[in-house]
């Protein structure tokens, strides 16, 4: 195994570094350290279609939010990967002894995403912010400061895919933001990125700056490889013209004396993209820390219990356990409420107009007075008794839909499923409007999505409904 002392920059690579603002790919990892990486990002993660756009989504145990940052402050295999001392010792070599891991973030593209335009951070941290009033970062007024950023491509990372692109030596120059609609934006064309950094802001960013005027150079990384740069560098990626995903992760690092979140001094734990930074933390990966200015822990506050649950719950998310239907399905989803809000404060819904979320309602609210610790234990009582899903057998998505939509319908008619035909017409089946409005508000809570009334009027049986749904 390599040795943090075998791992050394060459004079050429920390030169490359000086002058360009960036240095590799570099071959850190070995092959089982790296899969460990790849293996909790992808069993961590789905796939769902948003605005007719596949999109990965990620969850955020921490801040309790779906959201592709940060994921390092709950799952350990990716705070060990930013952490070991083979990479720390890299950016070492840069000239920054003292470091504090701050910050991750996953970067997807699907086939046939767009760009993620030119940008560059230099004395803040909110690139995409026009006028950022919240800074994720405060700078020493006095210090000559480096941010470094570690990029590891899960997928080759090539040109087709939308590599990285790097503005050779622009990090010698700060390049002044523009005002510009959401749409315009520079993570305007990746779906995932325009809602975690866009958020409900009314303006976004892009930077005056004309890539003809300077030496722009791709840099394509096998999987597993590493891209060492700062982010004062220009820099972007193309869009995704492949037909196969191109999956990057990246860690963020400054000094100690680099404030992070400033305003969570003041109390205020909300940060510029409304996202609640209250349990945020750093880790010191090397040097020491003199300033004492920042959250620094070993590990997350959370308990075995919130461990747990979270964990349980993260088996829910992505699909590794088969949830039951019917009442058991209505008290896990009422236990996991009352654990994440505690006691119900919604207002009671029409039991006529919304039956299925009225029952959810009335579920959560006999659970007034359980603590939320002893409704966690009792949620991830349920879900460990639960059958796991054997991803490598998982039916294609109109199958799975199909399958969910003929165990509804022998259930409500009292029939076995083997006998319910998925060609014959609903109506043949004497379902009335009621029964009608009922399946499709509970296949709209199963597949997350808000379906018509008139769904199915427009697909009138099993068959095209199940094929429609997942087209």
């Amino acid at each position: 195994m390599l040795t943090q002392d075998q791992i050394k920059l060459t004079e050429g690579q920390i030169k490359h570094f000086a002058q360009k603002g960036w240095v590799g790919p570099l071959d850190v990892f070995l092959p089982s350290e790296f899969e460990a990486l790849k293996q909790c990002l992808e069993t961590h993660s789905s796939v769902k279609e948003v605005e007719g756009q596949q999109m990965m989504t990620f969850y955020n145990n921490i801040m309790n939010l779906n959201t592709s940052r940060d994921l390092h402050l709950f799952h350990k295999p990716i705070a060990n990967f930013f952490k070991n001392p083979k990479l720390v010792s890299l950016l070492n070599q840069l000239g920054e002894p003292n470091l504090l891991l701050w910050n991750t973030n996953v970067f997807c593209k699907m086939p046939g995403e767009g760009e993620i335009k030119w940008h560059q951070v230099y004395n803040s941290y909110d690139p995409s912010a026009y006028d950022p009033q919240k800074p994720a970062l405060l700078y020493p007024k006095d210090e000559n400061f480096l941010n470094l950023t570690v990029w590891v491509a899960i997928d080759d990372a090539t040109i087709e895919k939308g590599c990285l692109n790097f503005a050779n030596g622009t990090h010698e120059k700060k390049f002044r933001r523009l005002q510009v609609s959401p749409e315009e934006g520079m993570f305007a064309g990746v779906k995932n990125h325009k809602m975690v950094w866009q958020g409900r802001r009314q303006y976004s960013a892009v930077f005056d700056f004309n890539e003809n005027e300077w030496t722009v150079e791709a840099a394509p990384a096998k999987a597993g490889q590493v891209i060492i740069f700062t982010e004062r560098v220009m820099h972007c990626s193309r869009g995704n013209n492949s037909a196969q995903r191109r999956l990057g992760i990246n860690a963020r690092y400054v000094r100690p004396s680099v404030q992070i979140y400033p305003h969570r001094m003041q109390d205020d734990f909300i940060d510029e993209n409304f996202h609640n930074i209250k349990r945020h933390f750093s880790f010191l990966v090397s040097g020491c820390d003199d300033y004492g200015i920042n959250i620094v822990r070993e590990w997350n506050d959370l308990d075995d219990t919130e461990v747990e649950f979270h964990n349980m719950a993260n088996l829910v998310r992505f699909g590794h356990v088969k949830l039951p239907q019917g009442k058991q399905q209505i008290e896990i989803e009422s236990l996991y409420q009352q654990a994440m809000e505690g006691d119900c404060q919604q207002e009671e819904p029409d039991p006529i107009l919304q039956p299925r979320k009225y029952i959810q309602w009335q579920a959560w609210h006999q659970l007034k007075g359980t603590s939320r610790p002893e409704a966690m234990k009792q949620y991830s009582q349920l879900i460990a008794e639960l059958p796991p899903i054997d991803q490598q057998k998982k039916l294609p998505l109109d199958e799975e839909i199909k399958a969910w939509l003929v165990a509804y319908v022998a259930k409500l008619l009292k029939m076995e499923s083997h006998k319910v035909d998925c060609t014959l017409l609903f109506e043949r089946y004497a379902l009335g409007s009621a029964d009608s409005a009922i399946l499709t508000g509970e296949l709209g809570a199963w597949l997350e999505r808000d379906l018509s009334p008139t769904l199915l009027y427009n697909y009138p049986n099993i068959e095209t409904l199940a094929k429609h749904l997942a087209s």
